[in-house]
C-alpha cells in the first residue's frame, strides 16, 4: 500500500504540472496548428502554386468546414499526379482560437523530395500545411514539453498505483483476521486457528471424538493368567 500511495502522489503532481503547462502553452498550440497562420500554401479557388516538399514531411490539404470535397491536384516536376490518401482518425478537424474549423481533405506522405505544383480545382480556399514541421515547432516551447511529459508520465503512473492498490486490497481481504495468542502464553490449537480464520465463535459446542477402544477392558483389569503349578524342571525332565 505504501508504494501505491507514493505512485498516486507522484501521478497527481505530474498531472497537475501538465494541466498548468497546458494553460500556459495554449497560445503556442493555437498558433502552430492554425492553418490560417502556419501554412506552406494558401490558394483561392482556381489558383495554383509551387512548393518544395521533402520525404520526411506529412502534408495535409485543408478547407474551411463546409467548403466542399478535395478537388485538388498535386503534380511533380514531370507532370505526374500524386494521389495522396483520404484523411484518417489522426487528421482530425482543427478549430482555431477564434472558432474557425478547418477540415482535412487530402494527406500526402512519403513522397519524393522536389518541387510540386498544387492546383485548387474547388470553389473555396485551400491550405497546405506540414504537420511534421508544426509538431517540431511545438516542442521548442518549454511549456508544451512540460505538458507533454506531465500527461504522458502521470497517466501511466496513476494506472500502476490503482493496480497496486487493488492487489493490496485483495491480499488484505484474503488474509482474514490476525491470530492472537492467548494471554495464558500457550499456543492456539488447530481448531482454534481454524475458528479464528473462519470467524467462527469460540463458544460453539465442540464435537467429541469417539474413543476408538470403547467396550474393551483395560489392560490393568484383565484377569491374570494362572501360573502353571508344574515345576519347570519336571517339565524339562519329562
Amino acid at each position: 500500500m505504501r508504494w501505491a500511495k507514493r505512485l498516486a502522489g507522484a501521478s497527481f503532481l505530474l498531472l497537475l504540472i501538465g494541466v498548468i503547462s497546458l494553460w500556459q502553452a495554449e497560445a503556442s498550440i493555437y498558433d502552430n496548428l492554425d492553418p490560417g497562420q502556419n501554412h506552406l500554401l494558401e490558394l483561392e479557388a482556381g489558383q495554383s502554386g509551387e512548393v518544395s516538399l521533402t520525404e520526411t514531411g506529412k502534408y495535409v490539404a485543408l478547407r474551411i468546414e463546409g467548403g466542399g470535397e478535395a478537388e485538388l491536384r498535386l503534380l511533380n516536376s514531370t507532370g505526374e499526379e500524386e494521389e495522396g490518401a483520404t484523411p484518417g482518425v489522426w487528421e482530425a478537424k482543427r478549430v482555431t482560437e477564434n472558432g474557425t474549423s478547418y477540415m482535412p481533405v487530402r494527406v500526402f506522405t512519403a513522397i519524393e523530395a522536389g518541387t510540386y505544383t498544387l492546383h485548387n480545382d474547388g470553389d473555396s480556399t485551400l491550405w497546405l500545411v506540414d504537420d511534421v514541421s508544426a509538431g517540431a515547432a511545438l516542442f521548442k516551447d518549454r511549456w508544451f514539453v512540460l505538458m507533454f511529459l506531465g500527461c504522458s508520465l502521470g497517466l501511466p503512473l496513476a494506472g500502476v498505483a490503482l493496480f497496486l492498490a487493488i492487489i493490496d486490497w485483495r491480499r488484505a481481504k484474503k488474509g482474514g483476521s490476525p491470530v492472537i495468542i492467548p494471554s495464558e502464553g500457550r499456543l492456539p490449537t488447530t481448531d482454534e486457528l481454524y475458528r479464528e480464520y473462519r470467524g467462527l465463535p469460540q463458544s460453539e459446542v465442540e464435537r467429541d471424538v469417539p474413543d476408538p477402544f470403547v467396550g474393551q477392558v483395560p489392560v490393568a483389569d484383565e484377569p491374570q493368567r494362572e501360573e502353571e503349578k508344574s515345576d519347570w524342571r519336571g517339565w524339562d525332565e519329562g
